[in-house]
């Protein structure tokens, strides 16, 4: 691993721009997707309910995340982004009537989730494009872990505000903080100077864009590689939306002020994470097998902890292993990608990141229901250390310089 100046990307106005306006967007998101969290557990007591709700936030992501990649790379990212902020905040604010008059069912809570799920879809590979093309590719790699912060951040502040205002002023606060936070969003994105952007090439209207995304991953080994690892590990590990408010409430019997404290502290060791690995420029496969060997291990003791406070405790190792590895790992692909590739390539690791989601969520669900809480972690675990496994051993097939 070779270090080089972590802060770089910060120089950048228009990253500067964007960075503080996705932290404040993606807290109020936060706090929201908490909400929703504990209305779920609130109304039907039920782990399944809650995988079933997350299934259908992220279930367009994917069935839309391929052809969302296409529109990436054909469209203007700063102004999809814009046009994508407007419709959440409206959802969001929508969510917190329905909440504050009374009207508030499960169907409701499906229905409006897999709507923000559908703003999602479109969103996650412009969000990710718009990133080479914010600071080019000399400060990609610190820019990409910088830019994993903002979940790692608005994860320690909004899940902890989540919890105090639900029991304070009521849930439906949470949903009016997030549609307000888009506001800034829209005006970070206004902000940006468009001259100081760098050129991508769009792809144009020409049939087959989808069909030349596949084949383009198929014909690169170094770019198949990180989206099949992130797709394993994506299905059994990603779920902590479902497996850590299930273990609080089913495995310690705690309340919703606990859910925030434990998703909260989780994000100080992804901060931590996201700053070291800012200053790495990782190897194709010997950095992706360190860092999914260090979350697959983390994920195993955070099975057998006991107690609310050990398990809180723990999850800060956990949060700088998974901070490692999704930098490692997105950085990898970008880099082996080529730029007029990156809507369709980043919009398919999205869909193996969130677009798994349903599928993991389902599953995780119906596991903890049948039998405990505490075995999501193991399955997680084993898959993390089974892809370093594989990782480590197939030899690449295509040098990627930084």
């Amino acid at each position: 691993m070779t270090s080089t100046g972590r802060f770089a990307a910060f120089g950048n106005r228009n990253f500067r721009l964007y960075f503080i306006g996705q932290t404040i967007s993606s807290i109020g998101s936060w706090s929201q997707s908490l909400a929703v969290i504990w209305l779920v557990l609130e109304i039907t007591n039920r782990s399944d309910r809650l995988g079933i709700a997350m299934a259908l936030q992220f279930l367009p992501m994917l069935l839309l995340g391929a052809p969302a990649g296409v529109l990436a790379d054909r469209i203007d990212n700063r102004r999809l982004l814009i046009a994508t902020s407007t419709v959440s905040g409206l959802l969001a604010l929508a969510f917190g009537v329905v909440v504050a008059t009374g009207h508030v069912t499960i169907w409701w809570i499906y229905a409006l989730t897999m709507m923000l799920g559908l703003v999602l879809a479109i969103e996650r590979p412009a969000m990710q494009a718009i990133i080479y093309q914010l600071v080019g590719s000399d400060l990609l790699p610190g820019a990409v872990a910088a830019n994993s912060t903002i979940n790692s951040v608005s994860r320690l502040i909004g899940p902890a505000l989540a919890g105090a205002l639900i029991a304070t002023v009521g849930v439906e606060t949470c949903f009016y903080i997030n549609a307000a936070s888009y506001l800034l969003v829209i005006l970070a994105l206004a902000l940006l100077r468009r001259r100081e952007l760098v050129d991508r090439p769009l792809a144009g209207r020409a049939k087959g864009r989808l069909r030349e995304g596949f084949a383009y991953v198929r014909a690169h080994p170094d770019v198949a590689r990180p989206l099949l690892v992130m797709t394993v590990v994506g299905t059994v590990a990603y779920n902590f939306q479902t497996t850590f408010p299930s273990m609080v409430r089913f495995g310690f019997h705690r309340g919703a002020s606990s859910v925030g404290t434990l998703m909260s502290v989780s994000a100080i060791g992804s901060i931590i994470g996201g700053i070291y690995i800012a200053g790495v420029k990782p190897h194709p496969r010997r950095t992706l097998a360190i860092a999914l060997s260090g979350f697959g291990a983390t994920f195993l003791v955070l099975a057998i902890t006991p107690g609310f406070w050990p398990f809180v405790a723990m999850t800060i190792p956990l949060g700088f292993a998974s901070a490692s590895f999704q930098s490692v790992n997105t950085v990898v692909l970008q880099q082996a990608t080529e730029p007029g590739m990156q809507g369709r390539v980043m919009a398919l690791h999205q869909m193996a990141w969130f677009g798994t989601t349903p599928i993991g969520a389902l599953l995780m669900g119906w596991v903890i229901q049948v039998s405990s809480p505490r075995v999501p972690f193991v399955l997680g675990g084993l898959s993390a250390l089974v892809c370093a496994a594989v990782v480590i051993g197939r030899p690449s097939l295509r040098t990627v310089t930084a």
